[in-house]
């Protein structure tokens, strides 16, 4: 009976390990960012690219290492400007959970992150309004692969919480001060991308 055990298990487990590949792919990603919160009001709908590469070393959980930029346009309404161009940069690790392994791929990530923000025409000597600096992000979210043979097409949304309230500041108060207001970004972006087994 005990050696009856192991062997039922191996004979359970057999087609498991048949089915399970490694995968390694990359991903072009394109689509729409938006602020909320502090920015939800003065920002417009901007545009978001970037670039990520997958690792599956088993078809349901995984990492990925991306690049993930955008450019919107921002009124800075505490320094009277409607022309500011709010541009990132940033780099991201997250953990991958295929929910629903196949051709058609459901997944859920979340990880860490790091952007740089850069106001294009930053008023230098004003404590208020927008102001440029690199934070720290988790960004988390979920989407959807259709696997081609060796390619890749989908649909992913990706929020982005930043660990800061200092990119947004409010107009000094009466004692001079300013306070800072918390802002994070989401966006929606068509994936393209191949696979390697």
């Amino acid at each position: 009976m005990k050696r009856m055990l192991p062997t039922a298990a191996a004979l359970f487990l057999l087609p498991l390990a048949a089915r399970a590949e490694s995968e390694l792919s990359l991903t072009l990603q394109g689509g729409a960012v938006k602020y909320d919160q502090a920015l939800a009001a003065p920002s417009d709908l901007g545009a978001q690219y970037g670039l990520r590469l997958g690792i599956m070393p088993t078809p349901v959980i995984g990492a990925e290492i991306g690049y993930l930029g955008s450019q919107s346009n921002v009124r800075d309404v505490v320094n009277n400007s409607n022309t500011t161009r709010f541009i990132s940069n940033g780099a991201y690790a997250d953990a991958r959970v295929n929910v629903l392994p196949g051709n058609v791929m459901p997944y859920i990530f979340g990880g860490f992150g790091v952007t740089n923000f850069k106001v294009d025409n930053e008023v230098i000597n004003s404590d208020g309004g927008l102001h440029g600096r690199t934070v720290a992000t988790i960004p988390f979210g979920g989407g959807v692969d259709f696997n081609l043979g060796a390619f890749k097409l989908g649909g992913r949304f990706q929020y982005n919480y930043l660990l800061t309230d200092q990119l947004f500041r409010s107009a000094p108060n009466s004692a001079g001060f300013t306070t800072g207001n918390n802002t994070n970004f989401y966006g929606v972006n068509v994936d393209v991308g191949v696979s390697f087994h």
